[in-house]
């Protein structure tokens, strides 16, 4: 294999460059791809693709939800702080994070609409 057939098989300086920004979460994505997907025929592609798209891993992006709706839910005063699973109220009740976020989803306009609880 000669030096040019070698480098195709890497990602041009150009994508990453780029998308700089998207190379740490690009690289959790192709190292859980690697984990467990079945036969990855080209692991250059599947990173090239990730970091254009700004794919993460589910985890990491399961995360930066919950990250976005604290930050949107302390900016509407809803919660004032959060610890491990756990939300705090302005009037100090504490309550799990999945519950509250059930209770007040983010809308697409920016408001919520409070769900009432069963029982």
């Amino acid at each position: 294999m000669n030096k040019s057939e070698s480098l195709m098989n890497y990602p041009d300086s150009d994508t990453v460059k780029l998308f700089w920004a998207n190379v740490p979460g690009a690289i959790a994505y192709l190292k859980d791809a690697i984990r467990t997907w079945k036969g990855i025929k080209s692991p250059e592609a599947v990173f090239v693709a990730a970091c254009k798209e700004g794919r993460k891993p589910e985890s990491a992006q399961v995360k930066s939800a919950v990250k976005e709706w604290v930050e949107w839910a302390r900016k509407e005063r809803i919660v004032i702080a959060m610890s491990g699973e756990v939300v705090y109220t302005p009037d100090g009740e504490a309550m799990a994070l999945v519950e509250m976020m059930r209770r007040c989803p983010v809308i697409e306009d920016g408001r919520t609409v409070p769900r009432k609880s069963r029982g």
